[in-house]
């Protein structure tokens, strides 16, 4: 019993498989109800059941088979991909249920059929019905053919095709069984409901009783569908509302499955046949027989073989036609003529549409041939015609009809117009165009005059007929006024006439309604088989369909709109309408004879006219008022002007008739010709080209300027205006009248004319083309060659584009003003040729014909010369080529190549002579030009291919594309001409217009396609590779993906391959509109959008104002565009993750999205502020704009980078929904993304919230399975990224879940990235706790047994992996595994262990922190760490290391283990004994005393030094000044040889990571991190760190963030703020830390301290807490920012403050008020401290650089702008630049390199002060040494100078200089400067005697400058007097407080002085000095809070620095003794 029951515990689909039939009823039964459960239809879960459910259908025992159809049935209904088993399952159903015993299994059988049916398979099921009626068990066909009969009673003749069963009538009608006969009559009765007599040929071969028996059975038909295909039904769904009143549903799509008796023609139910084999071979010449009973014989035989043949086999029937014509047009019997036309009308109704080719010919031989009187003859002329018409169009047979009617024998003007009249009614309205209706109508007018009555009745029919088709509104303009007893006619005719086509009438437009609320929930299934139409998740399987234009808009007419007309008005209405808008004195003020009182008068007119609204005058009005004598001819050029201003405001600002513009028109053209008015008259012109089109202006002044007047200038002008004009309107109207006034021009006497007309055609070229040339033919050779030179300027030009708007008649009030009847404008049609034609079909004789079908070569020919002689001559010629197209076809083909070329040669010229109206013989040529694709000669192809493209520029693009040409050339072509048509359809198809022919004739070629893309020959594959974008164009991805289904399943694979390949390349749809008015955006980044609205401007065009929006529509894009950064960067997050944890929202889990989550995550989205085109694009159908997205946020992602942090959920959930689609472009896209934005969440140092985790990486793991290497690589690459930002251990059980899929590739990948992080990690990521992970190993191992290869090998890895790590107890903890898998797992570690060692793996594992977060290097750090990344694969690792040898064991001289700490703040052993390998030794330098009693001396009082501190080093080091520049430290010289590179890698990486997780969230894991490195440094092992001080401080200054910028409570944060103050207090104080920091480094370390120390709150904003406990921690880190300025690196340190002080500058955040105040303090202090620095110890370039990018920002005259802001920063920095100057001396001018523009800022232009003002002070210096006695001997120069004046004679420089200083001191405001520079120049050139120099001089002069000369030098003397000079001026240097000249560095300069007088002078060697102390806490103060800022920055208390070290009575005496000489010397000053 147990062993019976074993089932029950299997999952459902073994049970659905078991061998017992109980198991597998019970399967069946919960997979139904698993299948109704499961909501999403493309769920994957669907797919274990896929392959099974032919076996559900297929069982054995009979009640399992019941269940197992239930199931099927839900499963077909309910599953996404059913579609896929349709062929097995209907096979199945068809040999095991349909015709089964029970009822309910056949019941159950037909509803899956009938739901295969509606989920669109219904092609496959009518197939395999169809198969099984040729079973041999009757019972089965008589069942089958019952569900064909249900199916085409529910779903109707559109889906299912009756045409495959009307093959099986007469086969089944006549079977043994009467079963199957009752059912095969009542299909047949069915199918009689939906096609009505369309049936009646199929059953005319039965017997007569049985035809007899059905017709009585026949009902009326009328059949409309009960159920609808699921594309269907939400169409159906939404028209029930708008029903039509008898219930029905408009069936005015053919898609909704309607149908009714009229639809279905008969002819498509027939096969063709195939006739042309069957003609007698002797047939043609038996036609040609002279006995009129011979070829009667001949014809009746063909009629017999037509007779069978309803439905004719395309194919060749030129001949046969050719021969039928002959006989009509020229037998002498009129009853073969009669028996021809027959036969013709046969063979045309046979063909149909291939008809095509020959149809014109045989209409033009039949219209002719009317004029037989016999009447049997016209009734089968008659019959043939009216066959021949459907093939054929009224366009294309006008030129034939017009001359019928023109014909003067009445008989065949009368069955011309009767032939027209039938036409009509089998014609749609839109065909019968504007054009057409103009040409029949005008000669069907001159008919209707005509003395026959019979001709005038059959004029008025069809007349009427027209009117009956069109509608009278159409033809009355064109008939114009006819008598009462015409009209009459013409209105009885057409009240008869019936109009046979189903009119394509407008759809109605849909009213708005409400949506329809589903009662009960919104998804509720329908029960199986419902007729009702089932709500479906499918998307829609189309968008709409855009309304039919109305009969408002014909399809024909001109380019050109029509202008609006308008009534003319009297005179008296004018005046009396302008006496109420104007004033009596401007009226008549404006005819007045004083020129003054005229301009007055029309000043006056048009200020009223600026008043004045469109409805309140009309420009008639206006113009004629304008106008009144002497109006535009006025002879006053100041009223001229006036005038013609006033004209133009009216036309650009009221609507302007046709009828107005006439009245000012002539007269504006005739002012063009004066030169003072020329150029406001072309504006009026083009305001009134705008007004009331281009086609009206231009012919009317053109007609006027060349016919009426004779002015010259007049004439050039117009065409200088018309030049400009067609550029800025385009040109597309006829150019008759205009060449005909051109040519008038072009002989005019005035060479200007000439020259104007000449450069006008040359314009026209561009819009005309080439051809323009060929219709000045008949003019003088000279000027046909000026034309064709200036023609050939523009050749290889293309016309500009269109700057206004080409008939502008759609102004605002236009048709309000001039009422609603104005025509709207028609399609703009091309440009025709109206040069006359030449008819050439008389020249193309029989005789012509028959040299082209001779037998000779030679003869041929001759006959092709002639052909290509005849239409060289006659070119352009018209399209009726006689017997010509046949004959030439003939030739193409030929077997002499070169014959074959000759006529590809002509024909191309053909197509050129012909133009456009060749496309009428497009199915006649190309054909054979197809053909010609394969011809083994390569010059013959080239030919065919250049004449194709010659015709298709001709005829159309499209024009190939037409009767299936393409289809049949394919099909039945040979490789090579499937290659050459293929490449050619590659290049053509991307230039034809979309929707331009029938998408049909590319769908037939998809077949065909696809088997090429698997053709042997190479050129063919390929050429069809380059095809399939080119179709998938036109037909769309949807369409070709469907056509995959036909295939086999090894050519869907390359197929799909080719498709996939294609689809990227699709250009882009327009977004989903809301209100059908937007337009595709695509989304920018926030800056670029912000750039873009700055661009935004308003667009003006010439001679108007700005352009307003035309349409609502045009402001609803600017309104709806959104300018939005795409991210927004606020807090939501935190609310989302509140929602999620509290079960608001739906959770995101699923296994495959439904529309619920994509609508969750869009409402997110909109919440949160995203922006809206970038969601719309998010959520778009195409995915192209899924990739627009990607690329957006990933342009942003550098930009806007914390925005990205804020929204990552919503970006990460979007990302997971693109998982699950099947382009794979997304999804690699999207993996760039992600790497992108986790190595930025790296660089961030970013933690990653569980929420986020668990919406994104169970759904990477399912990616990790991906078929594609790419995909499956980068979602590798992004594990390991997320190692660093996210828990290893929660990573860990996210990959232990990936091992309960069924997908081997995944459970493989999944195992491998778990070995990856054991191996990395150890095993600690097993288990959260640390205490190993036996369960996981558990089910690691259970993988051993798998049957993938690949999954065994990679669970092997995994459990070596921890074998290595926590040796033999793996064994116990993998549990029991069968013998073969132990074997396999020993055998595996016992070939890694060859590898590498365990130790070696040991030493390898990265720590977790207690968070599981790993501690891990960053990643832009030092590529030598041996870390397993992304980058660094682990294979290359293990070749790298194989060889290593182990690392040593730790130095015994290593401090004594302390006792072992568990628990998160234990140490790591293995780390301290590394440190411990390595004790450098604590520099301790020995610093002499120095001697400071010279500080007692006393003090003068100009001087008021600052003394600087020097006391002794201690022993150790608390603070040294670095007072040589960072060198490169020597290895350590306890750091042995003997450790390996090996063991020095690891080390790196341990102390990397240690280093890393300082900045770890985990405040326990990083005060862990920090007593590590302190005891580190402690212990002296701080040579270590030297690689790794970057990071140290990187990291330090991140955790300083963390806990300012989200402190936690003042219990945590206190020991944290310590732990990191100790930390880098013991740094800085290790000698040989601290020099490779960088500025970036300092910068955040720097900026985090003192936004701490300058926080709001104090203390509290420090620490956290508050009173003594705060004060004290901020003295702590206010000692630190002492020490980091003192000990870094000095170019990093000025670097850091100068850009610190740079990004202070016009930020205010209130919670650090006073973070500038102490930047400044800092920058102060290091002001102190370079003075002490070695002059070579900076890099000038760097630090001028900083500064140069400070002044470009800030220049001086920002700060005077912002007179509030304090300028404190700029002087600052100018400080620093002075210090820099004075220590480099002049070569700093060489350190501006790293400057792209030194003149971007100030700097440039203050260095070059400086230098001067330095330049200066020397001099000075040298001249108070000469006055104490004391110069230094002159330089070379001076020597060389001096030498010179010994010579008597004076150097020129020195001469102008002196010079110079004279004239200055002649001045009143410079005197004093010049006299000082007198005096100097003086002392550089002791040997000039300047009173020499001055003789010419006055005695007053001489005596002024001599006793101003004395009065310098007594200056100078007094100022030499303190014993040290200082050459700090105020205006050299910026001192923050300007009262106050003298500064610290004044001070500090002094002491040196002082101790260099007293022979204290330092060690000249900087880098022999030590770090020596500062000084107590009370001189650290000062350093810093010293008063050498404004009152605003004035000392905070608590800044005072306390030391924690104690010093030694001596020093403290020593500096007890400094600071009282410091106050001394303070004091000294200020008195």
């Amino acid at each position: 019993m147990e062993d019976e029951n074993e089932y029950k515990k299997l999952p459902t689909e073994e049970k659905c498989v078991h061998k017992l039939w109980k198991a597998r009823v019970t399967g069946y039964e919960e997979a139904i109800k698993l299948f109704n459960q499961i909501d999403d239809e493309k769920s994957p879960e669907w797919n274990k059941y896929l392959g099974l459910i032919k076996k559900f259908v297929t069982d054995s025992n009979a009640v399992a088979q019941e269940k197992g159809l239930e199931a099927a049935l839900v499963f077909v209904e309910n599953c996404g991909h059913a579609g896929k088993t349709t062929g097995e399952v209907m096979s199945g159903i068809v040999a095991k249920c349909i015709a089964a015993p029970k009822t309910k299994t056949k019941d159950l059988a037909l509803q899956v059929t009938l739901m295969y049916v509606e989920i669109e398979k219904h092609e496959i099921v009518e197939e395999e019905l169809l198969k099984g009626m040729e079973q041999k068990n009757p019972k089965v066909v008589a069942a089958c053919i019952s569900a064909l009969n249900t199916s085409l009673k529910q779903f109707g003749n559109k889906v299912i095709a009756i045409k495959p069963m009307v093959k099986k009538i007469p086969v089944l009608l006549a079977d043994r069984d009467k079963g199957v006969r009752d059912e095969m009559k009542a299909l047949v009765i069915e199918m009689h409901r939906w096609i009505g007599a369309a049936i009646e040929p199929h059953i005319a071969s039965l017997q007569a009783v049985v035809q007899q028996e059905l017709r009585e059975s026949f009902g009326t038909g009328g059949a409309q569908p009960t159920r609808y295909l699921r594309s269907q039904q939400n169409r159906v769904r939404e028209c029930a509302v708008t029903d039509s009143p008898d219930g029905t549903v408009d069936d005015d799509d053919a898609e909704t499955g309607g149908g009714d008796s009229g639809d279905m023609d008969p002819y498509d139910l027939l096969d063709p046949v195939e006739i042309l084999s069957k003609i007698p071979k002797d047939f043609y010449e038996k036609l040609e027989a002279k006995k009129w009973q011979d070829r009667k014989e001949t014809l009746d035989a063909l009629e017999a073989l037509l007779k069978t043949a309803p439905k004719l086999e395309p194919g060749d029937y030129a001949d046969l036609v050719r021969a039928l014509k002959k006989i009509i047009s020229k037998d002498t019997n009129v009853m073969l003529v009669a028996l021809g036309g027959r036969l013709l009308g046969m063979v045309a109704s046979g063909l149909r549409n291939k008809f095509q080719p020959y149809a014109v010919a045989c209409v033009q031989a039949i219209l002719e041939k009317f004029k037989e009187r016999k009447t049997n003859v016209v009734a089968a002329l008659r019959e043939a015609i009216d066959a021949i018409y459907p093939c054929t169009n009224l366009e294309a047979i006008m030129e034939d009809m017009i001359a019928a009617f023109d014909n003067k024998n009445p008989q065949i003007k009368s069955e011309s117009a009767l032939f027209l009249a039938r036409a009509l009614c089998h014609t749609q309205p839109a065909a019968f165009n504007k054009k057409l209706i103009k040409a029949y109508v005008a000669s069907l007018l001159k008919l209707l005059e005509s003395a026959d009555p019979v001709v005038r009745d059959a004029a008025a029919e069809a007349l009427g007929t027209a009117t009956k088709l069109v509608g009278e509104k159409a033809i009355a303009p064109h008939i114009g006024k006819l008598d009462n007893l015409k009209e009459q006619k013409i209105k009885e005719f057409a009240d008869k006439a019936v109009i046979q086509v189903k009119v394509a009438a407008p759809k109605k437009e849909a009213k708005p309604k409400a949506a329809v609320q589903p009662s009960g929930k919104g998804d509720g299934k329908l029960a199986a088989g419902s007729t009702q139409p089932k709500p479906v998740k499918r998307p829609a399987s189309g968008a709409p369909k855009k309304a039919v234009a109305g009969t408002k808009k014909p399809a024909g007419g001109r380019g050109q709109p029509s202008p609006p007309r308008e009534q003319e008005l009297s005179q008296e209405e004018v005046d009396a309408r302008a006496e109420t808008l104007f004033s009596a004195d401007v009226i008549t003020g404006l005819g007045d004879g004083n020129w003054k009182t005229r301009l007055s008068a029309v000043q006056n007119f048009l200020s009223t006219v600026q008043g004045l609204s469109t409805n309140d005058a009309t420009a008639q009005v206006l113009y004629r008022t304008l106008n009144k004598k002497p109006g535009l001819k006025d002879t006053n050029v100041q009223v001229l002007k006036a005038r013609l201003e006033a004209c133009k405001y009216i036309t650009e600002n009221f609507p302007v008739s046709i009828t107005a513009a006439d009245y000012v028109l002539q007269d504006i053209v005739t002012k063009l010709g004066e030169a003072s008015c020329a150029s406001i008259s072309a504006d009026c012109l083009t305001s009134l080209a705008e007004a009331c089109g281009l086609e009206h202006v231009l012919n009317e002044g053109l007609s006027f300027a060349m016919d009426s007047q004779k002015n010259p200038k007049v004439q050039s002008e117009m065409f200088n205006w018309m030049s400009i004009a067609i550029k800025e309107f385009g040109f597309s109207m006829n150019i008759k009248g205009i060449v005909a006034h051109s040519k008038k021009a072009l002989s005019a006497t005035n060479p200007n004319v000439r020259t104007s007309t000449v450069n006008f055609l040359g314009i026209l070229s561009l819009y005309v083309g080439p051809s323009l040339l060929s219709h000045f033919d008949s003019e003088k050779p000279a000027t046909k060659q000026l034309i064709s030179l200036e023609l050939d300027k523009y050749a290889n030009s293309s016309p500009p584009t269109p700057t206004r708007q080409l008939g502008g008649v759609s102004k605002s009030a236009s048709k309000a003003s001039m009422g609603d009847d104005l025509e709207e404008a028609g399609p703009i049609e091309e440009v025709e040729d109206s040069r006359p034609r030449t008819d050439i079909a008389p020249l193309i004789t029989e005789a012509l014909v028959a040299e082209l079908n001779d037998k000779n070569w030679k003869v041929r020919n001759e006959g092709l010369d002639k052909v290509k002689a005849i239409i060289t001559a006659s070119s352009p010629i018209k399209p009726s080529l006689g017997e010509l197209p046949a004959a030439l076809v003939a030739r193409l083909l030929d077997s002499n190549s070169k014959l074959a070329q000759s006529a590809l040669q002509i024909c191309e010229t053909l197509a050129s002579a012909m133009g456009p109206k060749c496309k009428q013989h497009v199915r006649t040529f190309f054909p054979a030009f197809f053909q010609a694709f394969g011809d083994s000669k390569q010059w013959i192809r080239a030919a065919a291919v250049s004449c194709a493209d010659a015709w298709s520029a001709a005829a159309g693009a499209a024009a190939a594309l037409d009767g299936e040409m393409v289809h049949d050339a394919l099909r039945a072509g040979s490789p090579a001409l499937r290659a050459a048509l293929l490449q050619w359809l590659a290049d053509h198809l991307p230039h034809v217009p979309p929707k331009s022919f029938p998408r049909e004739e590319l769908a037939v070629c998809v077949t065909t396609l696809y088997s090429c893309l698997e053709e042997r020959a190479a050129d063919v594959r390929k050429a069809a590779a380059d095809c399939v974008l080119p179709f998938m164009l036109h037909l769309g991805y949807e369409h070709m993906f469907k056509q995959l289904d036909k295939l086999k399943p090894g050519s869907k694979s390359v197929v799909q391959a080719a498709l996939d390949k294609a689809r990227p390349n699709l250009p882009v749809q327009p977004l989903p509109a809301k209100n059908k008015k937007e337009e595709p955006r695509g989304v920018k980044s926030a800056g670029a959008l912000k750039k873009e609205a700055e661009k935004k401007g308003t667009v003006t065009v010439k001679g108007k104002g700005p352009v307003k929006p035309t349409s609502a529509s045009s402001r609803g894009k600017k309104e709806d565009e959104d300018c939005t950064p795409l991210l927004p960067n606020n807090n939501a997050k935190n609310q989302r993750i509140i929602d999620d944890q509290k079960l608001k929202v739906l959770k995101w889990n699923f296994t495959a999205p439904r529309e619920e989550f994509f609508e969750l995550l869009k409402e997110q989205m909109g919440t949160a502020g995203l922006n809206k085109q970038l969601v719309a694009n998010m959520f778009h159908s195409d995915f192209r704009y899924h990739l627009k997205a990607i690329e957006a946020l990933s342009e942003d992602l550098h930009e806007n980078g914390s925005a990205l942090m804020a929204n990552l959920d919503l970006v990460l959930k979007w990302l997971t929904l693109r998982f699950f689609d099947t382009n794979p472009s997304v999804i690699l896209k999207g993996l760039e993304y992600l790497t992108q934005v986790f190595q930025y969440l790296m660089d961030s140092d970013y933690t990653m919230a569980e929420y986020e985790a668990n919406c994104f990486i169970p759904y990477l793991v399912l990616k990790v399975g991906d078929p594609k290497d790419t995909v499956r690589n980068g979602v590798k690459a992004l594990f390991r990224q997320i190692c660093v930002v996210y828990s290893v251990t929660k990573l860990f059980g996210y990959l232990m879940e990936g091992l309960k899929s069924k997908n081997a590739r995944q459970r493989a990948e999944c195992l491998e990235c778990i070995g990856h992080l054991v191996e990395t990690y150890g095993s600690t990521v097993m288990s959260p706790a640390g205490g190993g992970g036996s369960t996981a190993l558990k089910e690691l191992a259970r993988h051993i047994g798998d049957r993938d290869n690949a999954v065994r090998s990679a669970a092997l890895n995994c459990i070596a992996a921890a074998y290595f790590l926590e040796g033999e107890k793996v064994y116990k903890m993998i549990g029991q595994i069968s013998d073969k898998d132990l074997s396999l797992l020993e055998e595996r570690i016992k070939r890694a262990g060859k590898t590498r060692s365990a130790e070696v793996r040991r030493s390898m594992v990265v720590p977790l922190s207690a968070s599981g977060r790993p501690i891990m290097q960053q990643p832009e750090e030092d590529t030598s760490r041996h870390m397993i990344t992304a980058d660094n694969p682990p294979v290359e690792y293990e070749e790298e290391e194989e060889e290593e040898p182990a690392p040593p064991p730790p130095n015994p001289r290593a401090a004594p283990e302390p006792k072992v700490i568990t628990g998160p703040f234990g140490l790591d052993p293995e780390l301290i004994a590394q440190l411990d390998a390595a004790v450098p030794a604590v520099r301790r330098p020995a610093v002499p005393e120095l001697d400071l009693h010279f500080l007692d001396e006393p003090v003068p009082a100009a001087a008021r030094p600052h003394l600087h501190h020097a006391p002794h080093a201690p022993a150790v080091r608390h603070s040294m000044v670095p007072m040589s520049p960072p060198r490169h430290l020597a290895p350590h010289p306890l750091v042995t040889t003997q450790h390996s590179q090996h063991a020095s890698a690891i080390d790196d990486s341990q102390l990397a990571d240690t280093i890393h997780s300082i900045s770890s969230p985990d405040l326990n894991a990083a005060i862990r991190a920090l007593s590590l490195i302190s005891g580190a440094l402690a212990s002296g092992r701080g040579a270590a760190l030297v690689a790794h001080e970057q990071r140290l401080v990187m990291a330090v200054a991140a955790q300083v963030r963390r806990l300012r910028s989200a402190p936690p409570p003042a219990a945590d944060a206190l020991p944290a703020y310590k732990y990191l103050a100790g930390a880098l207090t013991g740094f800085y104080e290790t000698a040989g830390c601290g020099s490779q920091v960088g500025e970036a480094a300092l910068c955040s370390l720097l900026g985090e301290l003192l936004r701490v120390l300058g926080g709001a709150g104090g203390a509290g904003a420090a620490g956290g807490a508050g009173g003594a406990e705060g004060e004290r921690l901020v003295r702590v880190l206010n000692n630190v920012c002492v020490r980091v300025l003192e000990h870094s690196p000095r170019t990093a340190l000025l670097c850091a403050i100068v850009s610190l002080l740079h990004e202070s500058i016009g930020v205010t955040d209130p919670e650090y008020p006073r973070y500038q105040d102490l930047l400044l303090k800092c920058f102060w202090k290091t002001l102190k401290m370079i003075s002490t620095w070695d002059a070579d110890s900076i890099d000038y370039d760097a630090v001028l650089y900083k500064i140069h990018l400070f002044y470009k920002a800030y220049p001086n005259s920002y700060w005077k702008k912002n007179a509030d802001i304090s300028d404190t920063p700029y002087r600052t920095v100018k400080t620093l630049v002075h210090t820099l100057v004075k220590m480099k001396g002049a070569s700093i001018t060489t350190h501006l390199t790293q400057i792209p523009d030194v003149n971007e800022s100030d700097l440039y232009p203050y260095l070059l002060k400086v230098l001067k003002q330095l330049k200066l002070d020397e001099k000075k210096e040298n001249t108070t040494d000469v006055l104490n006695g004391g110069g230094v001997l002159p330089g070379v120069t001076n020597l060389t100078s001096n030498s010179t004046l010994a010579a008597g004679r004076l150097p020129r420089a020195v001469h102008e200089e002196l010079a110079l200083i004279l004239k200055r001191i002649g001045t009143k405001d410079h005197n004093r400067d010049a006299l000082a520079q007198l005096y100097d120049l003086r002392e550089r050139h002791p040997e000039v005697d300047i009173w020499t120099f001055m003789q010419g001089s006055s005695f007053y002069f001489r005596n002024y400058v001599e006793r101003g000369l004395r009065d310098v030098a007594e200056q100078r003397k007094l100022a030499s007097m303190p014993i040290y000079k200082h050459d700090y001026k105020t205006e050299n240097i910026d001192i923050s407080n300007e009262n106050d000249e003298k500064s610290h560095v004044i001070f500090l300069e002094r002491l040196r002085a002082l101790q260099a007088k007293a022979g204290l002078k330092s060690d000249s060697n900087p880098s022999s000095q030590p770090r020596t102390p500062v000084g107590d806490n009370r001189a650290l103060t000062d350093s810093i809070n010293d008063n050498t800022l404004p009152r605003t920055h004035s000392i905070d208390p608590q800044l005072e620095l306390h030391t924690t070290q104690t010093i030694s009575q001596k020093n403290e005496a020593a500096v007890d003794a400094l600071r009282l000489k410091l106050q001394q010397i303070k004091s000294s000053s200020k008195r």
